[in-house]
This record gives C-alpha cells, sequence and structure tokens, in this order.
C-alpha cells in the first residue's frame, strides 16, 4: 500500500505538471546576473550602436557636402595667380614676375564673368624695371551648346534629387537593420523558449522514470520498460545541450547585431505572442508606392536621367558664343614711381561672336545615345520595382494570414496534446496503457511545444517583414532619423 500511494503521489505530480503545460506558461529562466531587454530597448540600443547605421551617417556627412557644392556653384570663385621667372637672350639676363586676383562667376543663364587684375614686374639688365598692372573683365555668354537657364541649373537640379535619393537610401538601410535587429531579438527569445521547453520535457522524462520505478517495485510494470523512459531522459539531455547552444550563439548574434560588448549578458525579457493582424492588400500597396524607399529611388533615377538626357541634346547643338570684354593696362617706370608719373595707359574693348560647328564628332551624339538608354532602362527598372512591390506586398499579406492562422492550430494543437498525455497517464495507471505510449506522448508534446513556438515567431516576423516591404518601419516604432 505504501508503494502504490508513492506511485499515486508520482502519477500527481507528473498529472500536475502536464496539466500546468496547457496554461499560459512561465517565462524561461535564465541566469540571474543577465540583463533583461525588452524589444524597444534593443532596437534603440542598436540603433545607437549598430556599426552599419553608423557607417551610413558617416556617409551622410560626404553626401550633404556634395550637396553644398552644387547649391554654391553661382557663388563668385577667387583664385590667386603669379609665375615667376628667368631667362638669358643674347646675352641678356631678363627677370620677370606676376601676380594678380581673378574672379569668376557662373550665372544661371551660362554666362561667365570674369574679373582679373595682374600685375607684373620685369627687370632687364641695363634697363630701368617695368611694372605694368591690367585690369579686365570678360564675359562668355553661350547662345546654344553650354546656355540657357536648363543647363546651367541641371547640376543643382540632379544635386537635389540625389540628395534625396541618398536620404531614401539610408532611410532603406536603417530599416533594415532595425529587421535584423528585431529578428534577432526574437531568435534569442525562442532560444530561451526552446531550453525551456527542453527543459520541462527533461524533467518529466524524469518524473516518468520515478513513476515507473514505483510501478515495478508495486509489481504493475516490467523492469524492462524502464529502459525506454531511461533512453528518453539521455535524448532529453542532448537536446537541452543544443538548445542552450542556440541560445548562446543567439546572444551573441544580437549583442553584434547592436553593436553591444560580446560579453553582455543579456536576456529577452518578452514573451511571444501572436496579435490578430489583418492586413488590407489595397491599402498596403498605396503605402508602398508612397513610402517604399528602393521604389522611390527608381523614380528618382528616373528624373536624374532626364536632365542627363536634356544636358546631352544640349551638348550637341552648335558652340555659338556671345564674347565681350573691357581692360585698363598702365605701365609705370620703377623711377617714374618715386614721383608717382604715369607712363602709359591704355584702355581696351572688345565684343564678338565665336562659332564652333563639330561635323563628324560620333562621340557627341554617343553621349545622347548613351542618356536615352539610361533613361529607357530607368523606366524598365521602375516598372520591375513596382511589380516587385506588389509582389513582395502580397506575398506579405498572405503570409501574415498564413501564419496567423497556423500559430492558432499549433496552439490548439499543443493543448489536445496536452490533454492527450494527461490522459496517456491516467490509463497508464490503470494499466491500460504502455510505458511507450506515454513517452511517445511526451515527446509529441514536446514538438507540439516547439512548432507552437516557431510558429508565433514566423508569425511575429512575417509582421516586420510586411513593415519592411511597405517601409514603414520607422514610423511603426517612431524613429526619427534626425538627418538634417
Amino acid at each position: 500500500m505504501a508503494v502504490r500511494g508513492g506511485a499515486g503521489l508520482a502519477f500527481a505530480v507528473l498529472l500536475s505538471s502536464v496539466t500546468a503545460s496547457a496554461q499560459p506558461r512561465p517565462a524561461a529562466q535564465p541566469p540571474a546576473d543577465a540583463l533583461a531587454l525588452t524589444l524597444p530597448e534593443a532596437v534603440y540600443l542598436g540603433l545607437r550602436g549598430n556599426r552599419a547605421i553608423r557607417g551610413d551617417y558617416l556617409q551622410r556627412i560626404a553626401d550633404r557636402f556634395a550637396l553644398r557644392v552644387v547649391e554654391n556653384g553661382f557663388m563668385p570663385r577667387l583664385t590667386i595667380a603669379g609665375d615667376v621667372s628667368r631667362a638669358r637672350t643674347a646675352g641678356v639676363n631678363t627677370s620677370q614676375g606676376s601676380v594678380g586676383p581673378v574672379v569668376t562667376v557662373d550665372t544661371p543663364t551660362g554666362a561667365r564673368f570674369t574679373f582679373a587684375w595682374l600685375a607684373t614686374q620685369t627687370n632687364v639688365r641695363g634697363q630701368d624695371p617695368q611694372a605694368p598692372s591690367q585690369l579686365s573683365f570678360q564675359v562668355i555668354q553661350p547662345l546654344l551648346s553650354g546656355g540657357g537657364v536648363d543647363y546651367a541649373l541641371a547640376p543643382r537640379r540632379i544635386g537635389r534629387i540625389s540628395e534625396q535619393s541618398a536620404r531614401l537610401r539610408l532611410k532603406a538601410q536603417v530599416i533594415d537593420q532595425i529587421s535584423l535587429i528585431i529578428i534577432g531579438y526574437r531568435s534569442l527569445l525562442q532560444a530561451q523558449e526552446q531550453v525551456r521547453i527542453s527543459t520541462e520535457a527533461l524533467r518529466r522524462a524524469r518524473e516518468l522514470v520515478e513513476v515507473n520505478r514505483a510501478l515495478i517495485a508495486a509489481g504493475r510494470l516490467a523492469e524492462v520498460e524502464l529502459i525506454q523512459s531511461e533512453a528518453s531522459i539521455a535524448q532529453q539531455e542532448l537536446q537541452l545541450i543544443g538548445a542552450r547552444n542556440g541560445n548562446e550563439a543567439a546572444r551573441l548574434a544580437l549583442l553584434v547585431l547592436m553593436g553591444v560588448d560580446p560579453s553582455t549578458s543579456i536576456r529577452a525579457s518578452e514573451r511571444p505572442s501572436a496579435p490578430s493582424v489583418r492586413v488590407d492588400l489595397g491599402r498596403a500597396l498605396q503605402i508602398a508606392y508612397q513610402t517604399q524607399p528602393a521604389y522611390l529611388s527608381q523614380l528618382l533615377a528616373i528624373e536624374i536621367n532626364k536632365i542627363n538626357l536634356d544636358v546631352a541634346r544640349n551638348q550637341r547643338l552648335w558652340e555659338v558664343n556671345l564674347v565681350a570684354g573691357s581692360g585698363q593696362q598702365a605701365l609705370r617706370s620703377q623711377v617714374l614711381d618715386t614721383i608717382g608719373a604715369l607712363s602709359t595707359v591704355r584702355s581696351d574693348f572688345n565684343i564678338g561672336l565665336q562659332i564652333n560647328i563639330p561635323i563628324g564628332f560620333l562621340s557627341r551624339e554617343q553621349q545622347e545615345v548613351n542618356a536615352t538608354v539610361a533613361l529607357r532602362q530607368s523606366e524598365v527598372q521602375a516598372e520591375q520595382a513596382r511589380d516587385r512591390v506588389r509582389q513582395q506586398a502580397e506575398d506579405a499579406v498572405r503570409s501574415i494570414e498564413a501564419q496567423r492562422r497556423q500559430a492558432e492550430l499549433a496552439r490548439r494543437a499543443r493543448e489536445l496534446t496536452a490533454l492527450q498525455l494527461e490522459a496517456e497517464l491516467i490509463k497508464l495507471q490503470a494499466g491500460r496503457s504502455s510505458n511507450f505510449q506515454v513517452v511517445s506522448f511526451q515527446t509529441a508534446l514536446q514538438q507540439a511545444e516547439s512548432t507552437e513556438l516557431n510558429a508565433v515567431v514566423a508569425y511575429l516576423n512575417t509582421l516586420t517583414t510586411m513593415d519592411q516591404v511597405l517601409g514603414t518601419t520607422l514610423d511603426t516604432w517612431r524613429i526619427s532619423l534626425n538627418d538634417q
């Protein structure tokens, strides 16, 4: 009677544990010194420490400076020109030096204004030093090739569009990294839960061994049945080692993604759950066409190639330039300068027309051909990008519904499997089942728990993928790029 009572107590303990598994399960117990980390905390730590994101922000420094360069294209440019030379001709030594500032200004019409002042010092052996100075002004206005507001403003327009494209590229890269961190966090959570599932399965296997020994002592079970239970313990210990190894790998992978010291001990503090979400495909496509960075970048590429085509067509025109200039030259003698005397002053003015008609230059036509092909290719790529967005959105919407249903069915299957194991234990106590059946149902329960866990994580990752496809990850997480 005492032995039976002991067996009954063991059954009671085992049955209570099985019944509890059908209820919401407690979180896995990580190391006591591990840092609890929520998903939002992992995302924000990743934004601060992720090396790929930091590299992208460094690239933005160069991008913004490139825009600054094209925006200042019509600002005056000052250069200082100078030269020094010494020559010997027919036994006469001559030295000459000149220096002067040159100011160049480009205008939105394509005209270029040049202001220059040049002071020269000439020393010839046996003669008085000469110091002529010259002030000049020149304007060149292209009338065909190189002229016009559209041509002159093309670099600025391309620069501004390129800046928009660079921002979209940064947005896409940040979205990708955030998505990787989210999936990495869930991988850690999944690994933690797998450790818990393996630990629970090992505990059930050990309790079954105790029950078997009680039944063997009571003469109600053959001793050979114990071998199978002990084999189950060995199998569960093997799986537990693999689960712990997977947990450590997931932890390291997440820490590397976040840019945190790999020696940091962390644990995912959240629980895997599958909230019911339904997505309207039409609304999803509308959002994707407005916010998806890759698709919008293709549209910007079309705009840039249109401008390049206009520039290439302009370059095929004749070169007809209106040229005008004026200048004043003063020649001073160093000897006379001592009393302020002016030797010579001369003023000049000129205006004219420069014409250059290229004939047979296929390279000029090649530029237009290349620009036309690039424009057509970008239009094709934009169509492909649009189709790709639609395909990805449809796949994501369909996957969300399928994964949601799978998660629900997996939860139901786990609950029913737990009830089956409970019923089988009762039958074993009554002598109407075998130890083999109980071990089989224990294995089935472990598999059902793992299947449910995998289905829930896959469903959550599908929601993350949907955000990534639509380009709304930053909006979902209320993240501002601070890219000004």
